[in-house]
């Protein structure tokens, strides 16, 4: 239950492949359940789902994604990072029956808001569900800075040292150090 504001971060490192998806789609909706975040879901697993699979082909070859969630009593915010792309996402509108450019448009559709910043070698998008969280941005996004200086988004986990050699979610990583704000992004 969320108690006091909000709940979180909480966060996964996953190798970059589209079989982990699953994983995340299930531990983000279990996340939400599990505290009562008044968030569907069905919604944020989408979400998350959308946001992994473009971080998957967008990404580096080979690299790692970092999943993460913060939960508030009215809402919920969702984190996807990879070791950063050629480009920056952008909603396409795209009609007629080509493959590929909806995942956005998903995200979209379903979120209240989204957006994508770069931080530390890695590129960041988010999406929030619900009413905003009333915090100072800086402390919304606090947890990312040490999370991503210690991840190395852009090595496999096989050549991260202690870290786990598993394909699938890694364990939840220490909590955040105060006081390391990372750059808001336009909200």
């Amino acid at each position: 239950m969320i108690i006091g504001g909000w709940c979180g971060p909480g966060w996964r490192i996953v190798d970059a492949k589209p079989g982990c998806g699953k994983q995340i789609r299930d531990w983000i909706s279990s996340a939400i359940t599990r505290h009562r975040c008044p968030v569907d879901p069905a919604d944020a697993a989408l979400a998350v789902a959308e946001l992994f699979a473009n971080a998957v082909m967008h990404g580096p070859a080979g690299g790692r994604v970092l999943v993460g969630y913060c939960l508030w009593s009215k809402g919920a915010r969702i984190v996807v990072c990879d070791g950063g792309g050629p480009c920056t996402p952008r909603l396409r509108h795209s009609t007629g029956l080509t493959e590929g450019g909806r995942g956005l448009q998903v995200v979209d559709s379903l979120a209240a808001r989204w957006g994508s910043f770069h931080l530390i070698g890695s590129q960041v998008v988010w999406c929030d569900f619900g009413q905003p969280l009333r915090v100072p941005a800086s402390d919304a996004w606090a947890w990312l800075r040490p999370v991503l200086s210690v991840s190395i988004l852009s090595a496999p986990a096989a050549a991260t040292p202690g870290q786990p050699l598993e394909a699938g979610p890694a364990s939840q990583r220490g909590a955040p150090r105060p006081g390391m704000n990372a750059p808001i992004p336009a909200q």
